[in-house]
């Protein structure tokens, strides 16, 4: 298995291994990209969660040598509602991921990382780094404030 992940602390299942978490992935867990709420399961990341973008950040992980810690990726329908996610919000279809990034090296090496793979929707903010594959929105690359939850 690959590096630590700071701040992920999962109480595994029967049903639902730590073999189960790191399936396919080498440095990151799909528990990572679940939902945040309390009432969703340890596996809705795993489940609901585009590959794509999963395998996009695993494979900076592993190339820069980089531990991340995801704000927000795979978002339920209750939690949602919640937060100001708007109905056409790329983390409600597990296309949005939401990188908390506080230095800049670490941020440059991540934005380099995914324009090359080809990412072409990505905002940056001093907190944090948004990117999603979802194609059927245009491409974009802005500076976005700290409290944005994603288009």
């Amino acid at each position: 298995m690959g590096y630590y992940v700071k701040n992920h602390n999962i109480e595994y299942t029967f049903d639902y291994t730590l073999k189960d978490d790191t399936e396919g992935l080498d440095n990151l867990y799909w528990s990572q990209f679940g939902c945040k709420c309390d009432k969703c399961n340890v596996k809705s990341g795993k489940n609901y969660m585009e590959r794509l973008p999963v395998y996009i950040l695993d494979d900076i992980s592993r190339e820069e040598r980089m531990r991340f810690y995801i704000d927000m990726a795979y978002v339920c329908k209750k939690e949602a509602d919640k937060l100001p996610l708007l109905s056409k919000s790329s983390h409600r279809v597990g296309l949005g991921v939401r990188v908390r990034c506080t230095d800049h090296k670490q941020r440059f090496r991540l934005i380099r990382g995914l324009i090359v793979r080809g990412v072409s929707r990505i905002h940056v903010a001093e907190e944090f780094v948004y990117f999603d594959t979802d194609t059927l929105k245009p491409m974009e690359f802005k500076q976005t404030p700290d409290n944005y939850y994603g288009a």
